[in-house]
């Protein structure tokens, strides 16, 4: 049994194919900075769960069966890339005994759920070489609004534009930060969100987000507030800024919005 045959058996394409792609951009990061699979884990996994924990975490609005299909698929993803979790590998196997339980599969993912448990608990197997990176394309469009989950706050951005031909979205970050996922009549009026440079002056600040693909998020962590939206986020207070945007990724920007909204945490909603 390999890992693709039993990621077949979750009928769960779209979940699967995103989480593989996460994976993948992380496992080549941390590929090209060390060595150590350990370390490497200590890079991937606090990112990649900052993420899907939006799905794992979540209470009312999803099924308890996508979320532990999506942890059964995070196990095995894992495995596939030469990780192991103790704690998320635990959790898959009960999530095999819950889906059973509930009759959410096949038969043959019934009668071949030993073998699953068995294969993944096996020692995982290293990768010899980095993984291959998915080109970056989106399904968002210039003019929406989004709403980005980060460690259980809501921080909220409009797209300008689309850089090339569908490829990432280019972000500016309103001056706000939500308990829940906003309205749009909550965000319409808002000032942006300047980016501190050198001589202590705030200026404009927009970023390229690479890996910011489906619509609706698989993994919960953005979600479309509004499109077609005409009016800007206010910025007469901002200095111009200086280059075009930052270049960035669905991970990186965890660090950028750690970075951006550093003196305006008691800044809520």
């Amino acid at each position: 049994m390999t890992h693709q045959q039993i990621l077949d058996k979750l009928a769960a394409k779209y979940l699967v194919k995103s989480l593989d792609e996460d994976l993948a951009r992380l496992t080549f990061g941390a590929m090209c900075y060390d060595n150590n699979k350990d370390n490497q884990l200590l890079y991937v996994l606090p990112k990649l769960l900052n993420r899907w924990n939006c799905i794992l975490n979540a209470e009312n609005s999803i099924s308890d069966n996508y979320k532990q299909t999506t942890v059964l698929a995070l196990a095995i993803l894992l495995h596939k890339y030469g990780f192991t979790d103790i704690d998320i590998t635990n959790k898959a196997i009960k999530a095999i005994d819950k889906l059973n339980k509930s009759a959410a599969l096949s038969d043959d993912f019934l009668k071949k759920s030993e073998e699953i448990k068995q294969f993944i608990l096996s020692p995982p197997i290293p990768l010899k070489r980095k993984p291959t990176v998915s080109e970056s394309i989106t399904f968002y469009r210039a003019k929406d609004i989004i709403s980005i989950q980060f460690e259980n706050r809501f921080y909220v951005a409009y797209i300008h534009e689309i850089s090339g031909v569908n490829e990432s979205p280019i972000v500016e970050f309103y001056d706000r930060i939500f308990d829940q996922i906003p309205k749009l009549n909550e965000i319409i009026n808002l000032p942006a969100k300047g980016r501190l440079s050198t001589g202590n002056i705030e200026r404009i600040a927009y970023f390229s987000i690479s890996g910011m693909k489906y619509l609706p998020d698989l993994a919960n962590q953005i979600q479309l507030v509004g499109s077609s939206i005409e009016k800007l986020p206010i910025s007469d207070h901002l200095e111009k800024q200086i280059g075009l945007r930052t270049i960035s990724n669905i991970f990186d920007i965890q660090t950028i919005i750690k970075q951006l909204f550093r003196l305006n945490q008691n800044n809520k909603m």
